[in-house]
């Protein structure tokens, strides 16, 4: 299967409501797709990572953070997400991924048309690497990095409170390393 990734700029979601920057580029025909394109297309991508499960809480925590990290490396898959109670969260992912437990056996492997979408996919694959299957580490990637990205004008310290504020189960030494590792992975500003 090969899935298709030419970049656009949309800032805003036709609601008049902005969404994140990151998260707003996509796939080219990605808002083409009807739900069931749209599933296999995710199936595919999800059998090459090798972590998708919808059996437990903390299957469904990496099936959101992990879409939600591919997102911000450039993938766009067409889910939107917001703040919820283990950080970003989508909808939408959320009934593809259980309507994907009935096909993901079927579904194959899929490749990206575009080189530099391989390679960003591969960025992604080393850096996620055997934290794949970690739903506490993806979530507090994927929260630290929402955050950054609805937030740009807040601090390093500010982004964290927040994200212990809501997750109090993070420490201060684990936020900064996530912090810290985000910074590596440039998907936020070296700077801050």
């Amino acid at each position: 299967m090969l899935l298709y990734s030419r970049y656009r700029n949309n800032a805003y979601n036709g609601l008049g409501r902005k969404t994140i920057p990151h998260l707003s580029n996509g796939f080219e025909g990605c808002w083409l797709m009807n739900e069931k394109e749209r599933i296999l297309v995710l199936g595919a991508i999800l059998r090459r990572i090798d972590n998708f499960s919808m059996a437990t809480l903390d299957g469904r925590l990496i099936l959101q953070k992990t879409v939600y990290l591919l997102q911000a490396c450039g993938l766009y898959l067409g889910y939107h997400f917001s703040w919820y109670l283990y950080g970003p969260y989508s909808t939408e992912l959320a009934s593809d991924g259980f309507t994907l437990t009935q096909l993901y056996n079927s579904v194959p492997k899929g490749t990206f048309k575009k080189k530099d979408s391989e390679e960003r996919f591969a960025t992604f694959m080393a850096r996620i690497g055997s934290s794949k299957k970690d739903a506490r580490w993806l979530e507090l990637l994927a929260s630290i990095h929402f955050l950054t990205e609805l937030y740009p004008q807040k601090e390093r310290t500010e982004i964290i409170a927040i994200v212990q504020k809501k997750q109090h189960y993070f420490p201060l030494a684990e936020c900064k390393k996530a912090w810290n590792y985000l910074k590596e992975w440039r998907l936020i500003n070296p700077e801050d």
